[in-house]
C-alpha cells in the first residue's frame, strides 16, 4: 500500500493510512499515518490485528473531511473504515487481497475470527434482518471444519462486499470466486503495481558467498511465506527429481513462517537435504540480489491472488514455474514462464527444462521482465485514481443506508 500511496500523492491526491503498530514501542513519523494498538499471532504468526480504537482517533478521523474510504482487509480496522464511510455517506471501496476461502483449510485456527467478522457484518453494512439472518447462519456449525469455514468466509465477505460501491481484486481468480458467490458489487480487477528490486553484480555475489553457493551451481529459488498454503511439499519433492539428474542444482527458500520446521524436516530427509537452505526473513530491498542470482523462480502456490514475488522474479529477467494459471498476467506458457501441474514430478520437469537450457531461460526471462515494467507502481496508481474519480461520479448522496451502532468493540 505504500507504493501506492507515494505514486497517488505524487498525483495530487491526499492520502490518509491507517494501519496496526508494528510493535507496542512503534513511533510513527510518516505524516498523514494513523497507527492502531495490535495483537500479533492473533490469525497468524506474523499477521497483526487491531483490537480496540481510542475515542479520540475517532474523533481525529471526523476532521479529515475524507471523500472515499477504501479499505483492504476486512479485519478490525478494515471495518472501522467501512463503517465510517457508512456513518458518513463516503463511496467505500475494499480491495479482496487474501483467498480466505483457500487459507481456512490451512489455518482452521481462524474460524473464531471470521465467524465474529461475519457476525459484525451487518452492523458495518446497515444491512436489514435478512442480513442478520445470514451472519446468524454463521455460527451453526458444519460437520466438517473445512465447510465451516469456507462457509462463513464466503457468505460474510458477500455481505460486506455487497455493501461496497466497488471491490477490486488483484487477479481474474479473485474475479470470478467472487462472481461466483453472488456479488452484486461493481468488481475490477487490477493487479497491484510492483516496481523492480535493484541489486549491483556485487551484491548478487555477497549473496553468493553467504550461502556457499559455487559460481557454477544453479538455484532454484523460492520467495514467500513459508506455510502449508504455498504448497511447498510439491516444491521440495520436486527438487529430489531435480537434483537426481543435475549435480549443481540448488534451491532457496526465504520467506518467515511458523511452519519452517516441518519443512525443514521433509527436506532433511531427503537424498538432497544439503542443497536445500532455508533463510528465513529477508528484508524486501535485499530480495534482488537473490533474484538475480537465481537460474530459476519456482511457485508452487496455488493458494495465492496474484503473488508480487513473481512480479519481483520478472523484473530480474528470471525465468518463472508455477501452476496457478489465473493469477498473473506476467506468466504466459512458453512465451514469458512455464506453468506445471501440481504434482511433483511434472514440476520437477519444467524447472529440469530451463536449468538444462540457459538460452530459452534467458529469453522467457527477458519477455517477463518487458511484462512486468508495464505493471508499475506509478501505472496502477494511476489506473487505481481512475476508478476512485468514477466511483465518486457515480455514488449517489444518501443511497447508502445508516449502520446501527458499532459494538463495543469496535467503537471504542
Amino acid at each position: 500500500m505504500e507504493d501506492a500511496r507515494r505514486e497517488l500523492e505524487d498525483l495530487g491526491h491526499e492520502v490518509h493510512i491507517f494501519a496496526p503498530k508494528p510493535d507496542r514501542r512503534y513511533c510513527e513519523q510518516a505524516p498523514r499515518v494513523t497507527r492502531f494498538p495490535a495483537v500479533k499471532g492473533l490469525f497468524f504468526d506474523d499477521y497483526r490485528c487491531s483490537v480496540f480504537y481510542p475515542p479520540r482517533t475517532r474523533r481525529e478521523v471526523d476532521k479529515l473531511e475524507l471523500d472515499l474510504v477504501h479499505f483492504h482487509t476486512p479485519g478490525q480496522i478494515g471495518l472501522f473504515g467501512a463503517y465510517y464511510a457508512r456513518r458518513h455517506d463516503l463511496p467505500l471501496v475494499t480491495t479482496y487481497h487474501t483467498d480466505l476461502y483457500a487459507y481456512v483449510t490451512h489455518y482452521p485456527g481462524v474460524l473464531p475470527g471470521v465467524v465474529a467478522l461475519s457476525i459484525l457484518a451487518p452492523y458495518v453494512t446497515g444491512g436489514g434482518a435478512g442480513e442478520r439472518r445470514i451472519s446468524r447462519s454463521c455460527v451453526r456449525p458444519e460437520r466438517s471444519i473445512d465447510r465451516w469455514n469456507q462457509k462463513v468466509v464466503e457468505r460474510g465477505m458477500t455481505l460486506i462486499h455487497n455493501s461496497c460501491d466497488l471491490v477490486i481484486t488483484p487477479s481474474a481468480k479473485m474475479t470470478a470466486q467472487l462472481g461466483g458467490w453472488n456479488t452484486t458489487s461493481r468488481i475490477a480487477t487490477l493487479p497491484s503495481g510492483v516496481d523492480e528490486i535493484p541489486a549491483t553484480a556485487a551484491e548478487i555475489e555477497a549473496a553468493r558467498r553467504e550461502y556457499g553457493i559455487a559460481d557454477d551451481e544453479q538455484v532454484v529459488l523460492y520467495v514467500g511465506r513459508i506455510g502449508s498454503e504455498k504448497n511447498l511439499g510439491v516444491l521440495i519433492d520436486a527438487f529430489t527429481h531435480v537434483a537426481r539428474g543435475n549435480a549443481k542444482a540448488r534451491l532457496m527458500l526465504i520467506g518467515p513462517g511458523d511452519e519452517e520446521n516441518r519443512f525443514r524436516d521433509q527436506a532433511a530427509a531427503t537424498a538432497c537435504a544439503g542443497r536445500i537452505t532455508f533463510t528465513g526473513r529477508k528484508p524486501r530491498a535485499e530480495l534482488g540480489a537473490y533474484y538475480g542470482l537465481a537460474e530459476v523462480f519456482a511457485f508452487p502456490s496455488t493458494a495465492d491472488t496474484q503473488a508480487l514475488v513473481v512480479n519481483e522474479a520478472a523484473w530480474a529477467g528470471t525465468p518463472i514455474v508455477m501452476v496457478d494459471r489465473n493469477i498473473s498476467q506476467i506468466v504466459e506458457d512458453g512465451v514469458s514462464g512455464l506453468y506445471a501441474a501440481n504434482a511433483a514430478e511434472d514440476f520437477a520437469a519444467k524447472i529440469s527444462a530451463l536449468l538444462d537450457d540457459p538460452r530459452r531461460a534467458k529469453a522467457l526471462g527477458a519477455v517477463a521482465r518487458e511484462r512486468a515494467s508495464k505493471l508499475t507502481a506509478r501505472v496502477q496508481a494511476g489506473k487505481l485514481a481512475r476508478l476512485y474519480e468514477e466511483t465518486l461520479a457515480n455514488a449517489a448522496p444518501g443511497a447508502a443506508p445508516e449502520p446501527p451502532e458499532m459494538p463495543a468493540l469496535l467503537a471504542a
